[in-house]
């Protein structure tokens, strides 16, 4: 895949190739703290946030996951459509 350092341009992080390779189950590279943020994101999309008072209230980090764990999702769910 590619790397998520420097999504495939080269870096430190994969060796300069711009690709990382997976050699067990993703889930594995996943901890719960990880899952916790997936279903806060989900939640929130839905409208539910994490933290009383909406949107404005969010911490930037939870944000910023957020946006990225919706835009991976919305990424993979095409991928997966055109296979």
């Amino acid at each position: 895949m590619l790397c998520v350092g420097c999504n495939g341009t080269g870096c430190d992080l994969c060796g300069e190739t711009g690709e990382q390779l997976i050699e067990c189950c993703p889930l594995e590279l996943i901890g719960g703290d990880i899952f916790e943020v997936i279903e806060y994101a989900e939640l929130w999309e839905k409208g539910l946030p994490p933290v009383a008072g909406g949107a404005l209230d969010q911490t930037k980090s939870f944000v910023v996951a957020a946006r990225f764990i919706m835009a991976e999702r919305n990424f993979w769910k095409k991928k997966m459509k055109l296979l």
